[in-house]
């Protein structure tokens, strides 16, 4: 595999896949180049915030289990073909800076163009900002850089380290309407916390700014807040899918949830030939 990068900053690589390492007064973090992926955060004095599966694939062109992968320009399965929730998870982005801000806190811009994708029509222009502090910011930019409109779903499609998922609940979707995905895309309408029971597959119309997932087995709470985005996904495999998965050690599903931050496959954003899209997700204890 080759890489570029700046002069100024050389990553390491963690089987084939070259990451960079984050060491700052607030956090520790961890991005891989492939997928430009944050794949784990933990603030000091914390435990770690992000779930990365001791068996995720650390090749390369394969998805990485666990983290914050990005589903672009669609997500999840598709009609037309191509692979489910998209290519961007699975290209090698460009690392293109980092630096410190004013606060102490870092940040690193990724970028990856879009020229020719067999799977997919259109010319695009991504770009990544992560802001590693006290929070982490992840900020999503598309840009259609074609001829024509394009239609892209996405997804920051987060993994949350949990003491046991019988444990947890995620507050902030009381009374958003929901499919059902774990049971033939049944339309349903929340009520009160989502609990998880079994195998979770919800993806909520929301267009609140935030939910807040509440772990008492680790004595916390991670709210995530965003913009940009018209959904929500509540994901928890359960014991019969977690089985089938190869990168997921038996059992180890229950130290695991995902609270994704989405655009609709449903409610797709449309660009105009030179438009942009962004969308955000920031993720604290507390």
């Amino acid at each position: 595999m080759t890489f570029q990068t700046n002069s100024a900053f050389k990553p390491r690589m963690i089987g084939a896949v070259p990451v960079l390492e984050i060491d700052n007064p607030f956090a520790k973090a961890m991005i891989s180049l492939q997928g430009g992926q944050v794949l784990s955060y933990q603030p000091k004095g914390q435990e770690k915030v992000l779930w990365l599966s001791p068996l995720a694939d650390m090749v390369e062109g394969k998805a990485i289990r666990g983290g914050v992968p990005i589903c672009w320009p669609w997500f999840g399965p598709r009609q037309e073909g191509g692979p489910n929730h998209g290519f961007a998870r699975t290209e090698l982005w460009k690392f293109e800076l980092t630096d410190t801000l004013e606060t102490g806190e870092t940040r690193v811009v990724l970028s990856l163009p879009i020229d020719s994708i067999p799977e997919w029509d259109g010319k695009a222009g991504l770009t990544i900002e992560i802001i590693v502090g006290k929070t982490l910011r992840i900020s999503l930019t598309s840009r259609n850089t074609g001829a024509r409109k394009v239609e892209i779903s996405q997804a920051l499609h987060t993994y949350f380290t949990v003491s046991n998922t019988d444990l947890i609940w995620i507050e902030g979707l009381d009374g958003k309407r929901y499919l059902d995905e774990a049971d033939d895309s049944r339309a349903c309408i929340q009520e009160g916390d989502v609990i998880i029971q079994g195998e979770v597959d919800r993806t909520y119309i929301d267009d609140s700014e935030c939910c807040i997932l509440h772990d008492p087995g680790l004595g916390r709470k991670i709210t995530i807040k965003k913009s940009g985005s018209n959904g929500t996904v509540v994901w928890s495999p359960g014991p019969v899918r977690a089985e089938k998965m190869h990168d997921v050690p038996t059992f180890d599903y229950k130290s695991m949830v995902c609270v994704e931050t989405i655009t609709l496959p449903q409610v797709s954003v449309g660009l105009e030939p030179g438009g942009s899209h962004v969308m955000v997700a920031e993720i604290f204890v507390g």
